[in-house]
């Protein structure tokens, strides 16, 4: 039930967010949080400091009274869902304040709570004339969920001027903000934000992966790989890949080629540790005889044969290329219908960009004029996109691209698995 009224409100809660909010919403990521970052302050000119939000608790503690005065939705029913509670070892614990995390329509109504304070701050800070001459504090607002930063000219606006609007916003709503989180930081220094670090070197703005988001990768890894010690090398493969390309896919577009390279090494020791730790008996030249093999360029591949005889490898950071992320328009959303056709011509370029280089997924893209031809929806990068090898009437074999979900019920339906996939990297 919580869902469905979550689509009722959510084109409400579209149509009157803030600019510049892309957590939980539609059409939005991380990276385009990342990249308004990265706008606001990669020139010379940009703004110095930048005021790192945190607000304390904001699930857990937003007033039931400002929810229900203000979420357009049924009273009864959204009091209900505040105070039904929750059940944690068999007892059932009252929830007078905030909003129950886990349930569908928490984000949306979180979003509610938060929208309106880019338009606070805008009110008192936006271009003007001073003295006849254009001026423009350089105050501009990024939030994802409740994670948010404001930039400023100096540290004194944002201390004495942003802070209290903030401040007042959040206590109308029975939200604060943590006093020991929440700092002003010059750009030189950096600052990391939704695991990227956005810092000024010399003479360019770099966001690169942050070194708690590195760090908690390498540990994911690690303790893959030492909880499994006699498991075979293609299980530990499959494993380890998805938690691989998962992180590779988040950083691909920040300036991650060094972070890349050394994660390539961090999980290379980990697997010899595992190899040596199997075989103390054995040679160094012998195991790397049968834990690795030449794979293009790359000597030291962590791969197998599988059954089937395809060599089944592990995914590599520096195998993937670094490309700038496509960002969203602030003011778009797909409940307007006056962004229908700029949404369109974003989901393409965004899939020529992921394709491009790659000849067979060019040539079937084109040809398929974008269009799945099982389900006749868009192909995009978000749904995902595998090509399907057919074999017609007349035997011969021919090839499509269809996306992700539309595969998986092709293979479900003719029990086929799925290794050659990622051995072919689709």
């Amino acid at each position: 039930m919580q869902t469905l009224y979550k689509f009722a409100l959510e084109p409400i809660a579209e149509t009157t967010a803030d600019p510049n909010s892309y957590g939980f919403r539609a059409k939005r990521c991380v990276q385009d949080a990342i990249e308004q970052c990265f706008t606001c302050l990669n020139k010379g000119k940009s703004p110095k400091w930048v005021l790192e939000g945190d607000i304390k608790g904001c699930f857990d503690n937003i007033s039931h009274e400002w929810i229900l005065n203000h979420i357009p939705m049924d009273k009864d029913i959204l009091r209900k869902w505040l105070k039904s509670g929750y059940i944690e070892t068999g007892k059932l614990f009252p929830t007078n304040l905030g909003s129950p995390q886990g349930s569908s329509i928490s984000p949306t109504i979180c979003n509610m709570v938060l929208d309106g304070l880019e338009v606070q701050i805008k009110k008192k800070y936006h271009k003007t004339k001073v003295n006849g001459k254009a001026y423009f504090p350089k105050v501009n607002f990024v939030r994802y969920a409740d994670d948010f930063i404001v930039t400023g000219e100096s540290k004194e606006i944002l201390e004495n001027g942003v802070l209290p609007i903030i401040r007042e916003f959040l206590s109308k709503r029975g939200l604060e903000l943590s006093e020991e989180k929440t700092v002003i930081t010059h750009i030189e220094d950096g600052f990391d934000f939704l695991g990227s670090n956005i810092r000024w070197y010399k003479d360019k703005l770099l966001t690169k992966p942050s070194k708690k988001n590195y760090k908690a990768i390498v540990s994911k890894i690690r303790e893959i790989i030492k909880k499994n010690p006699s498991m075979k090398q293609e299980d530990l493969i499959r494993k380890l890949n998805p938690v691989i390309r998962g992180w590779v896919n988040f950083q691909k577009y920040n300036v991650s080629s060094q972070a890349f390279e050394r994660f390539d090494f961090d999980v290379w020791r980990c697997l010899w540790q595992w190899c040596k730790r199997r075989h103390p008996k054995k040679s160094h030249k012998w195991i790397a005889k049968k834990y690795f093999r030449q794979v293009g360029t790359r000597s030291w591949t962590f791969s197998v044969k599988t059954s089937d005889s395809f060599e089944f490898n592990l995914i590599y950071a520096t195998n993937t290329k670094i490309v700038r992320w496509l960002k969203t328009k602030s003011e778009a959303t797909p409940f307007d219908s006056r962004f229908a056709g700029y949404f369109e011509e974003r989901d393409t370029e965004r899939m020529f960009r992921e394709i491009k280089g790659r000849r067979k997924l060019n040539a079937l893209y084109k040809a398929q004029k974008g269009i799945c031809p099982i389900c006749g929806g868009a192909i995009t990068v978000e749904e995902g996109y595998r090509i399907h090898e057919a074999t017609g009437n007349d035997y011969k074999i021919t090839r499509i691209l269809v996306d992700a979900g539309c595969h998986r019920k092709l293979h479900y339906s003719k029990e086929v698995g799925e290794p050659a996939l990622v051995i072919q990297g689709l």
